[in-house]
């Protein structure tokens, strides 16, 4: 009876099926860290512990490198989201291109790719469906060049304890400051202040975040 009333309960607190997903995800995350690190040896670290939900699609097309610190979160299966679209998370680097992920930072269907250095400072989120870019991957002119000409590219920097809102695009050569909050749906192209929130496309100061409540 006490083994009856544990599966009733279990049932009522837990979608049961997004409880199998959570484990088999979870799993094949494992599995996706482990073939990485033996892939591109030094040029992929990643520190324990770390929670990886799903396979992240990871690149490195050069000599550069990823390095994550512990406690990593990463949602890279639309089955263990319950907000995003299928989207998994991309680790892309390109020649000398570099990303470094602080510790405890959170990804969610997230695409980064360096060919300068985007740094994440620790516990930020990021929420699904971003999209962090330090390059132009073409040209703007003259128009001839745009197909065989790459774009400038110039670094990020995402300071801690960032807020960045579903589906929003951070550009090249940015900074955002320590505590920013970047509402869903902005296009970052300029620096970002600490503890202000930012949102439109492009993104503008909205307020200080201390002044929301007020």
């Amino acid at each position: 009876m006490n083994i009856i009333n544990k599966i009733i309960n279990f049932r009522n607190k837990y979608d049961i099926k997004f409880f199998i997903y959570i484990k088999f995800t979870k799993l094949i995350g494992q599995i996706n860290i482990s073939f990485n690190k033996l892939i591109y040896g030094s040029k992929f670290i990643i520190t324990k512990p770390y929670n990886v939900w799903g396979i992240i699609r990871i690149l490195i097309h050069g000599s550069g490198k990823i390095e994550i610190k512990k406690n990593f979160h990463a949602v890279s299966d639309r089955r263990r989201s319950t907000i995003t679209l299928y989207s998994p998370c991309n680790l892309n680097v390109i020649g000398k291109g570099e990303i470094f992920i602080d510790e405890h930072v959170g990804l969610n269907g997230t695409t980064i790719v360096s060919k300068e250095k985007i740094s994440i400072g620790r516990n930020t989120m990021i929420a699904p469906n971003t999209i962090i870019v330090d390059h132009d991957a073409h040209n703007l002119w003259p128009l001839e060049d745009r197909w065989k000409n790459e774009g400038k590219s110039s670094k990020i920097s995402i300071g801690e304890n960032v807020w960045i809102g579903m589906n929003s695009i951070i550009l090249k050569g940015v900074e955002i400051g320590n505590g920013a909050a970047i509402a869903a749906g902005s296009v970052v192209t300029k620096n970002c202040e600490s503890n202000t929130l930012y949102a439109g496309n492009p993104a503008k100061k909205i307020k200080k975040i201390n002044e929301i409540s007020k």
